[in-house]
């Protein structure tokens, strides 16, 4: 399950209901204001304005020419020299349309992907197109040339680095061809419906590897070798998803596995190039009953070796393991494993030049990172703390640190920057105050220019050294043209936790009136809602009630130790927390009426919306887009990782239930859902309303949208959303 909040706010854009999204820094938040500085060229020197000057001294420079870099290639434009030289050989449609390729974004396997267009080495000395089913390669020693015949309507299209060969998918199988000579190798032979070769089915593309990326191959630096996966389907259970519009219903058979069922089996192959002789990668040490899960591969930097991660089928466990691309042997470099919890699928390695590499864990209950050798042997802890690392920003080996992204322990809704010595003796936070910080280094690492914003400040920079000094200040904020109405607390929990909160009072707002609340969440693990960006000067908030959000502490970013508090019990902490937040917010504030409280969201925050009203009494009315009612009716690989097995954990199945607790469903209820929506299928919606129906609920409505699968873009829902809470709110 992706998170769903962008194509919500494409439905709501023209709305009043648009306040209920976070507020977003101004539009031209990417143009630089005048007066900040950025790194020249030299990593000395800083330009303002187009003119240098030195960071420290603030005095005007001259400028230094920019070192000439090797160019990309001795052809000035690889695509046009192979265009020209297909036009010369009379090969048909060639034009910069063509050339460029007409990708379709879908999330069905196997759909057509339309032409995949010119591809070209990372150096620009080679290229490859297929064109009127024929491979075309083109070199700029050689030119162009037809390599083979009979190529027609290619998947996964994809160029070897070094332009030695080509893998692509024909019908249903997998193939090598060498654009030197044309030889085809032919990877498999049993390819069907059920079994996939170098492409992904749908659950791994949408919970594994990113919506619409059904991508399975992974060739090596050298493009020697081909990694590719191999994906058993049979038994998983195949679900219809039915557009009802034309008048013979086009009917799409999906093998979707929901939660509990047969999942999709995989294992891992390695093809030579140049003589197309194939290995298993050796899979033998994983017993049948973990269900095994490839989530990643890869391959070392100097293409000796495949990298790839292996997790159990409920995901408590992960293993970075090492093939030898010629025996299939495998080597486990680290396994990491939560006994009360799950484990992410981390990110690849970053290699380090002698050798060693950076590994990102939460073993902690906290994300860090370690470094690790090519043996698995810990060499350093670069970074620790009851906090969470974010993401790199720069790693100079040279000088022997990294800088990278993070938290603190009492804040989590901005990021500020660290730097850390790669040999684990220090690590030091080089941003300060609350916001979103955005930092560059010099070059030598001892200077940071800090740009940064928060609820509201529009955004400033400085100049620090990274050892805490203040150099100098670039860019003041501005004052907002009119008072920002909001407020962000830190509500302390009935349990003694906190959880983030901000709320925006109504435009041209009354303290002596009382004012509905309205809740905008989506809440599902390790996604916030409030981030400490600017408010803008006139994103108040609506015209006549309270918005208000929260990040529930398995949303919030603090860490995995708060981000698993919802395992195995979806919904249920998550709804304590939105119901203190809701406590502190009428209880210490005259003008918001508890007795109007709201609540809506997509996706994962659909489910919530619908679990709040039938599992509380403190909403009046609530929203419901596209929610998984019943978690057994939502796919494997997410469902399992969060709340394992149905027949593992049948109680909490239960609790996280909409459908067995439809007769309690309290206040008013808009339903809403795609009828195509081949990720969260309209199956939840149906089961949902029928039990609402059989227990004669009828303070429900329920609306559908033909055509429309996991994202509603549809100035209806807008209107009937905007009409239900005035309505009901």
């Amino acid at each position: 399950m992706k998170r769903i909040i962008p194509l919500l706010s494409l439905v709501l854009v023209s709305l009043v209901l648009s306040s209920l999204a976070p507020a977003q820094p101004g539009r031209n938040r990417n143009r630089a204001p005048k007066g900040s500085a950025s790194w020249a060229h030299d990593g000395k020197h800083v330009i303002v304005d187009g003119t240098w000057r030195d960071p420290v001294t603030w005095k005007e420079v001259e400028a230094t020419p920019r070192p000439k870099r090797p160019g990309r290639s001795a052809v000035a434009n690889p695509r046009k020299a192979f265009q020209k030289a297909l036009e010369d050989a009379g090969v048909g449609d060639v034009t910069s349309a063509f050339t460029r390729g007409r990708p379709k974004h879908r999330t069905i396997p196997r759909s057509p992907e339309g032409s995949p267009g010119l591809k070209t080495t990372s150096d620009g000395n080679a290229a490859v197109v297929v064109a009127d089913h024929d491979l075309w390669a083109w070199s700029k020693d050689k030119g162009a040339r037809r390599v083979t015949q009979g190529i027609e309507k290619p998947r996964r299209f994809e160029l070897a680095p070094g332009g030695g060969a080509v893998s692509y998918i024909k019908d249903f199988d997998l193939y090598i061809t060498r654009t030197k000579d044309g030889e085809t190798f032919r990877l498999s032979d049993d390819g069907s419906e059920n079994t996939f070769y170098g492409e992904l089915d749908w659950v791994y593309q949408e919970e594994v590897y990113g919506r619409g990326n059904f991508k399975a191959t992974w060739w090596s630096g050298t493009g020697a070798h081909l990694a590719y996966m191999r994906t058993d389907e049979d038994g998983v259970d195949t679900f219809m998803v039915v557009d009802h519009i034309p008048q013979a219903l086009r009917i799409e058979h999906l093998k979707y596995p929901k939660a509990g069922t047969t999942n999709p089996r995989t294992t891992l192959w390695i093809a030579n190039a140049k003589t197309g002789r194939k290995k298993a990668v050796d899979l033998s040490k994983y017993k049948p009953e973990d269900e095994i899960l490839i989530v990643r591969v890869g391959w070392t930097p100097d293409s000796d070796r495949c990298i790839f991660f292996v997790q159990n089928r409920e995901q408590t466990w992960l293993d970075l393991n090492f093939a030898d691309p010629k025996t299939g042997k495998v080597t486990t470099l680290i396994h990491e494993n939560c006994d009360d919890g799950w484990v992410n699928r981390y990110p690849m390695p970053r290699w380090l030049k002698d050798g060693t590499f950076v590994w990102e864990s939460e073993r902690t209950g906290f994300r860090h990172y370690y470094r690790y050798d090519r043996k698995g042997k810990l060499v350093a802890t670069i970074s620790k703390g009851e906090w969470e690392a974010r993401r790199i920003i720069e790693l100079n080996e040279d000088a022997g640190w990294m800088a990278f992204y993070g938290s603190t322990p009492s804040y989590a809704i901005g990021d500020h920057a660290y730097i850390a010595k790669l040999d684990g003796s220090g690590c030091n936070q080089i941003t300060k105050g609350t916001g979103t910080h955005r930092v560059s280094l010099s070059a030598d690492g001892t200077m940071v220019i800090d740009t940064f914003q928060h609820f509201s400040n529009p955004g400033e920079q400085w100049i620090r050294k990274v050892s805490g000094e203040d150099v100098k200040q670039t860019v003041k904020p501005k004052k907002p043209d009119r008072e920002l109405t909001f407020i962000y607390e830190q509500v302390t929990c009935r349990d003694g936790e906190w959880v983030d909160v901000l709320v925006r009072k109504p435009r041209k707002f009354d303290p002596t009136k009382k004012y509905p609340v309205w809740i905008d969440t989506y809440s599902g693990p390790n996604s916030p809602t409030v981030r400490d960006r600017y408010m803008g000067r006139s994103r108040g908030g609506s015209d006549w009630f309270i918005t208000m959000n929260v990040n529930v502490r398995s949303a919030s970013r603090r860490g995995m130790k708060y981000t698993k508090q919802c395992y195995k019990q979806f919904g249920v902490q998550e709804l304590k927390d939105l119901e203190d937040a809701i406590d502190w917010l009428c209880n210490t504030h005259e003008w918001a009426d508890k007795n109007r409280v709201g609540i809506g969201g997509w996706s994962y925050g659909g489910f919530m919306a619908a679990f709040a009203l039938t599992h509380s009494k403190k909403f009046k009315c609530g929203v419901a887009g596209a929610g998984v009612y019943g978690w057994d009716l939502y796919d494997t690989i997410y469902t399992e990782r969060y709340m394992a097995k149905p027949q593992n954990n049948g109680e909490g199945y239960s609790k996280a239930s909409c459908v067995e607790a439809a007769s309690n469903l309290h206040g008013d209820l808009l339903i809403v859902h795609g009828t195509i929506d081949d990720n969260v299928h309209m199956q939840n919606s149906m089961q949902f309303i029928h039990a609402l129906q059989n227990a004669n609920k009828q303070n429900f409505q329920f609306m559908v949208y033909p055509k429309s699968r996991h994202g509603v873009r549809s100035a209806h829902l807008g209107t009937m959303r905007t009409k239900f809470v005035r309505e009901h709110l």
